[in-house]
């Protein structure tokens, strides 16, 4: 006579299979997830950086401030930027270099943009 049909240990076997499986996937999908939001945040700081960047290089005042920090709200979120002007050899160019980090991690610098300023003729 012949049994068509599983064994219990092939069931077993198969569902440990698909546990396995299953948890992988689940894995995969949440380290998506968090790569997706850390993503989400670097674009908004890149934003402010630029931003801030962008008012610096308009700021008419010559050397300008050495330091400044601002905190901001984009994005449904708290956002804290700072700003370093350094002196080079030259004494006509400055280096503005802007951080951006959330506000509740704020020693934490996601961003960072830097560019070179010179001195307005006139």
């Amino acid at each position: 006579m012949k049994r068509s049909g599983f064994t219990l240990l092939e069931l077993l076997v198969a569902m440990a299979i698909f546990a396995t499986a299953g948890m992988a996937i689940m894995q995969a999908s949440s380290a998506h997830i968090r790569s997706l939001s850390q993503l989400d945040d670097l674009t908004i700081a890149s934003y402010i950086a630029s931003n801030q960047m962008q008012l610096a290089m308009l700021e008419p005042e010559w050397p300008g401030k050495e330091k400044q920090q601002g905190e901001l709200e984009m994005a449904n979120r708290s956002w804290v930027w700072q700003q370093q002007l350094s002196k080079l050899t030259d004494d006509d160019l400055r280096l503005i270099k802007i951080s951006v980090s959330l506000a509740e991690t704020p020693d934490e610098v996601l961003y960072q943009l830097q560019s070179y300023k010179g001195k307005p003729s006139g």
